[in-house]
């Protein structure tokens, strides 16, 4: 009879587990898309060529040549939001809300999204990168909850085209797709530090 309950417990813990980690990564896409609307929303005012409104958005370009590779360029746009809880000064504290990362390497192309939460934390990091080892294009997603991993989509497709296809979806990260994982979590920490450098010395 005891272990009866144990088990329930532990079922119940499971359950409520799981509907916390759906309800997490319902908000985090409904934050995601939102997010997404509004830089398409800037790009097209900018390709128009009006002033106003302006994209709250900091952006840094590196461009060098490498050993082995040559040319090289990456393109990061950080865009942020006002604090809410700053009515009464003059220029309202900013904080990171999402971040854009192309880059090359030779005539492999890359490009990740970050996604933050309200104290700064990522909740999403999505990746398009090449599987030069496979010879395939693939696609990472990863969510988080209050900086926790709760769930990692991998997909991927032949790189000569077609329809990626879902090859692992989970709470943790496949041994194939830690380097990666571990690769974009240094990424988000350092374009957090980015954003924090680039508002500190900013002309006020």
């Amino acid at each position: 009879m005891r272990q009866i309950v144990l088990t329930l417990i532990l079922a119940l813990g499971c359950l409520a587990e799981t509907a916390q980690a759906q309800d997490a990564k319902a908000a985090i896409r409904q934050h995601y898309a939102a997010t997404k609307a509004y830089v398409e929303q800037q790009q097209q005012v900018e390709a128009g060529g009006d002033i106003y409104p302006v994209t709250q958005c900091f952006t840094v370009q590196v461009k060098q040549n490498l050993p082995g590779t040559g040319y090289h360029q990456e393109d990061v746009k950080l865009y942020y939001r006002e604090e809410q809880d700053s009515d009464e000064q003059i220029y309202p504290d900013l904080l990171l809300d999402f971040a854009t990362k192309r880059y090359n390497f030779a005539a492999r192309t890359y490009y990740e999204e970050y996604l933050y939460d309200q104290q700064e934390r990522v909740e999403f990091i999505y990746a398009a990168l090449p599987d030069l080892d496979e010879g395939k294009d693939c696609e990472l997603r990863f969510y988080f909850n209050k900086g926790e991993l709760i769930e990692t989509i991998v997909k991927s497709r032949p790189m000569d085209g077609g329809t990626f296809e879902t090859v692992y979806q989970g709470k943790t990260v496949p041994a194939a797709y830690s380097d990666s994982y571990e690769s974009r979590l240094s990424a988000a920490k350092g374009i957090m530090d980015l954003f924090k450098t680039i508002n500190a010395n900013r002309e006020l």
